[in-house]
């Protein structure tokens, strides 16, 4: 399990790329959330499953203390790389559902779906230690994807570039329809010039919310939740993506 971001976290900027090019545009975004439903100036930011650092850094190039946490060692490894000549940003082992800290930031963020990891026992432990460590007026931010318009499909490939490696990429979905449970599979080849391949397999199990359920779930712990789409201010009716919001 955890492939992705264990043996293959020296592949995963390059897998992302296309989602690292619209990184700026996301962070756009964040800032207006935090400009406009936050209660208070953010200053510190808490990234969590900050992975390779990609918005982390983003936020640290546009004034922000940020401290980045992740689950896995290899991430982090990659994210201090890329930060060594930077100020105002630390990385952790750690957590997200165990995190200890207490008021100590002005808003809190979770990138890249990350919040699927959680099943609904889990995500109640993580809105739990997300509101234990941001401040008064403080905010939490998180994306996840529609539902709805998930369904088994694929595959999908495609190829990506890492220096002088070549990585061709295949993915494909299969939905368990009654649990919105979706295994995400994936096959990652590495070809080098010498002609050696490597092949590496992630099946990870995430799992679906709607709006309407990840507001629920969401409004037992924060005074304030809203849901936004597509890196607009609103829901809409066709978006792809949304954004969790909340308050406390």
């Amino acid at each position: 399990m955890h492939e992705l971001y264990t043996v293959l976290a020296g592949y995963y900027d390059a897998i992302y790329s296309r989602r690292v090019q619209d990184i700026e545009k996301e962070i756009d975004f964040v800032e207006s959330i935090f400009m406009e439903d936050a209660k208070r100036e953010v200053k510190k930011v808490l990234d969590l499953a900050c992975g390779t650092g990609i918005p982390t850094l983003e936020m640290v190039g546009r004034g922000y203390e940020v401290l980045g946490v992740d689950l896995h060692e290899e991430m982090l490894e990659v994210a201090r790389k890329k930060a060594k000549n930077c100020q105002n940003v630390s990385f952790m082992q750690g957590d997200a559902l165990e995190i200890a800290f207490r008021e100590e930031f002005d808003a809190a963020t979770m990138f890249f779906s990350s919040i699927m990891y959680f099943d609904e026992d889990a995500i109640k432990r993580l809105f739990s230690s997300v509101v234990g460590a941001i401040r008064e007026g403080g905010v939490f931010i998180a994306d996840f994807p529609n539902p709805l318009v998930m369904k088994s499909s694929g595959p999908f490939v495609w190829d990506e570039k890492r220096g002088d490696e070549t990585l061709i990429i295949t993915d494909w979905r299969e939905l368990e329809n009654a649990s919105q449970r979706l295994h995400f599979k994936r096959l990652v080849q590495i070809l080098k010039p010498s002609g050696e391949v490597r092949a590496f397999y992630v099946h990870d199990i995430l799992n679906l919310y709607t709006p309407r359920e990840m507001r629920l779930l969401a409004r037992e712990y924060f005074s304030d939740v809203k849901i936004y789409g597509d890196l607009k201010r609103e829901l809409g009716g066709n978006a792809r993506r949304f954004w969790l919001v909340g308050v406390k």
